[in-house]
């Protein structure tokens, strides 16, 4: 089962108080034996900053437009 954003994805945080734009930077498996995507890790940055952050598929939503 392949991840259902890429790298390069832009995202924001749909928990959180937060309302800056993020770069998904990588993307890793939960563990070895992923067979469902909500089971990866986005390593994300803001778009105008440096600090990455770790995210669940779950805490993450695409920016369309």
């Amino acid at each position: 089962m392949k991840p259902i954003y890429n790298t390069g994805d832009k995202v924001y945080l749909t928990q959180e108080e937060d309302y800056n734009d993020y770069e998904i930077v990588e993307i890793s498996p939960d563990d070895d034996s992923v067979t469902d995507s909500s089971k990866y890790k986005y390593k994300i940055k803001p778009v105008k900053g440096d600090k990455t952050l770790v995210r669940s598929e779950t805490e993450i939503f695409p920016i369309t437009g």
